[in-house]
């Protein structure tokens, strides 16, 4: 893609998404059972640049070079994800993140508290369309909880990383407590 042309669609999708932010926020705003507000929003080029080290910590900590907790989660387990997530939520109190959701490629990250983020892993996976996928306001801390109703075997994916939210999950995790 050519530069200009590059510009035309970073434009096309700020304009989308100033359209769709009111929606997007809404649903948000309904999943997580408080209002979220448009100065949540990160602007769109800062969460093209979130999104890209997302993905990048995320490969790196599947491959084991970075500090990780990850593990696959039956459906007939999902008692351990959630309580896994609530763990989180207590012990990562008043810590800011980004959150990730698919619904905003145009509208941008935002910006919540970790906690609040983590006590409504269930409607947050509903309103993503299949996962929550938060960063730390650093980027050195991220967590993806996936859910793939179609694997009977692995129908919840919990990966953790960094030096502080793996070793938090892991000592959540009630089978490593065992």
């Amino acid at each position: 893609m050519s530069n200009r042309q590059e510009k035309i669609h970073i434009l096309a999708r700020m304009n989308y998404g100033r359209a769709a932010a009111p929606s997007f926020l809404a649903s948000l705003s309904e999943a997580l059972g408080e209002v979220i507000e448009a100065s949540a929003l990160v602007p769109l080029s800062e969460s093209d640049v979130l999104l890209e080290l997302f993905r990048n910590r995320y490969q790196r900590a599947i491959n084991g070079s970075l500090l990780s907790y990850r593990e696959f989660f039956r459906g007939s387990d999902a008692r351990r994800v959630f309580h896994l997530t609530d763990c989180l939520a207590d012990r990562l109190l008043g810590e800011r993140a980004y959150l990730l959701a698919k619904p905003n490629t145009n509208c941008g990250a935002v910006t919540l508290d970790i906690s609040t983020l983590l006590r409504h892993t269930a409607p947050l996976i509903r309103f993503d369309g299949d996962s929550l996928s938060a960063m730390s306001m650093d980027h050195t801390q991220g967590l993806l909880i996936d859910h793939n109703p179609d694997d009977s075997e692995q129908t919840y994916e919990a990966a953790v990383w960094g030096d502080r939210w793996s070793l938090l999950a892991r000592a959540c995790d009630r089978k490593e407590l065992a």
